[in-house]
């Protein structure tokens, strides 16, 4: 009768430690729980390095000439020209629908030009000139932009910008023809230049676009940017056969419409075209029989 029961209880005892073995087999540890994700819009995370370029179509509101004017002349036929431009930045952005950024950038390959028209006394006859010359700027932005909602890692925004901007004219020319002791009188050539002049003021901007979130360090823009740059002037222009000498060349309300390619390199915004992150799980348990 005592054998039995020892044989009763160790078949018992090698039954369970059987069953015991099985379910480990069959239901394997957990993994460790993901670590928590990061905070987003933290101090580390919304600064961003941009560039930009891009070509502007210039025009200029109003031509002047003090001696001109005084003279009784008029300046005529202006000719609007496009410009080309780069320029650096760096910004923050708060959360998901409000960023800043500071901007400077060089004008170049920009040029004026008008006519002008008047009765020259000593001549006893009309003068004509041309002006031509080269004008470039330098401008410093603090922008700020309100983004309009993301659909598939495209981000469209309005903004507008304050700032300085340092307008420069050089090369400037004036060429002309007297015709003196109308209308039958001789022809005879004029020539002027003029030394560089530089001019600075308030600089604003209203601009919009589109973003393009190619992962979560780089956004590509496009955008569209009405720029007001203030105003501008050459030297004193200087009169290549006498020694005479007349005041500058003033160019107003210098504007640009702008077409701008740019990148944004952010550090650690949110990344919108990710996969998601893998979601821990049990495996499933299977009994047997």
């Amino acid at each position: 009768m005592g054998s039995l029961k020892i044989l009763a209880l160790a078949g018992a005892m090698a039954f369970g430690g059987s069953a015991v073995t099985s379910a480990a087999d069959l239901a394997p540890l957990l993994p460790p729980p993901p670590e928590p994700v990061a905070l987003r819009g933290t101090i580390g995370s919304g600064w961003y390095l941009r560039g930009d370029v891009g070509v502007g179509l210039q025009t200029v509101g109003k031509y002047q000439q003090d001696d001109l004017a005084a003279v009784g002349g008029v300046l005529f036929n202006k000719t609007d020209q496009t410009a080309f431009f780069g320029g650096v930045g760096v910004g923050y952005r708060f959360n998901n629908w409000f960023r800043i950024d500071g901007t400077w950038e060089y004008r170049g390959g920009g040029t004026i030009g008008v006519n002008d028209k008047l009765f020259n006394s000593f001549a006893n006859g009309t003068q004509t000139n041309t002006y031509k010359g080269n004008l470039s700027s330098m401008v410093a932005l603090f922008n700020a932009y309100v983004d309009l909602g993301t659909w598939n890692c495209l981000t469209p925004y309005i903004g507008a910008g304050i700032g300085y901007a340092q307008n420069r004219i050089s090369g400037l020319t004036e060429q002309g023809i007297v015709f003196a002791n109308e209308p039958f009188g001789p022809v005879s050539p004029t020539l002027g230049t003029a030394s560089n002049g530089t001019r600075s003021g308030v600089a604003w901007a209203l601009m919009a676009g589109l973003g393009y979130e190619v992962n979560k360090n780089l956004t590509l823009e496009v955008g569209y940017r009405y720029l007001n740059l203030g105003d501008a002037q050459s030297g004193r222009i200087q009169n290549a056969f006498l020694t005479e000498s007349y005041g500058p060349l003033k160019a107003k309300d210098i504007q640009s419409h702008d077409i701008r390619i740019g990148m944004r390199w952010n550090f650690g915004d949110p990344d919108c075209c990710a996969a998601p992150a893998p979601v821990a799980y049990q495996a499933p348990v299977v009994r047997k029989y």
